[in-house]
């Protein structure tokens, strides 16, 4: 099982990990420079780690932004780097550019069902069956994948259990924070902003509710829950990569 670690600020890398997972899932603006990139990227190098670019959710106000960033870090990148996407907007950026880098889909299109609400749901086995798939998990957008070439998913671990890939595709798990709802607002910056925030970010919410069983973690613009145990029959489901995050995602 291959262990990665989260990073979007340049870190000292330290731990048993043989990858390093750098960027930014959910807001655009949160990207470190393409120095700072190129920068994690050599270490990882020196480190023997194996490197995956983390792209974000876009909108159209930054999608000149990623497209700038992309245009100059990509042709820096070894054909064994690989790019995680988190919007089906940004295949054809990076298909354009470097056609040949291999291609993950990432978490925030994963379409799965992650609100502590559903520990309040009595459920069937069949129902229980739905709420541990997600967007990946039906013909027609396995064929869309195939059609594209991406055989990797992300996923998040899930309370209710995660349902085993279909046949062919495999799957990189996050761990121990699970995205329950992500939003192109952010409460940390006026809503007409259209640029950059101002870093470092907002301090980490918690939120809490008598309806729910567990807190909310919020970070920008993000909502998450905290698992901390893994599924035990990891590779039975598909799973060939553990992603860990040691703070909060943005």
């Amino acid at each position: 099982m291959e262990q990665a670690l989260f990073l979007s600020r340049p870190t000292e890398l330290a731990g048993d990990y043989s990858r390093l997972h750098y960027g930014a899932e959910f807001c655009p603006w949160n990207l470190s420079s393409v120095a700072d990139i190129l920068t994690m990227r050599a270490a990882c190098r020196d480190h023997g780690w194996r490197f995956s670019l983390v792209t974000p959710v876009v909108d159209q106000s930054a999608y000149a932004h990623l497209q700038d960033l992309l245009k100059q870090l990509l042709p820096e990148l070894d054909a064994d780097d690989e790019v995680v996407v988190n919007d089906l907007g940004c295949i054809e950026l990076v298909r354009g550019l470097r056609p040949e880098l291999s291609l993950v889909i990432g978490r925030a299109l994963s379409g799965q069902k992650r609100g502590p609400q559903i520990l309040d749901l009595e459920l069937n086995d069949e129902q229980r069956d739905y709420f541990r798939q997600g967007t990946w998990y039906s013909d027609a957008n396995r064929a869309l994948l195939t059609e594209l070439g991406i055989e990797r998913v992300e996923l998040d671990n899930l309370l209710q259990g995660v349902s085993p890939l279909p046949e062919g595709f495999t799957g990189v798990l996050h761990t121990p924070y699970a995205m329950v709802t992500s939003s192109g607002t952010c409460p940390f910056r006026p809503h007409a902003d259209k640029g950059p925030c101002p870093a470092p970010c907002g301090e980490v919410m918690v939120l809490t509710t008598p309806e729910s069983q567990l807190p909310l973690y919020q970070g920008g613009n993000t909502q998450f829950i905290r698992l901390d145990n893994l599924p035990e029959n990891l590779a039975e489901l598909g799973i060939e990569r553990v992603v860990h995050h040691p703070v909060l995602p943005r």
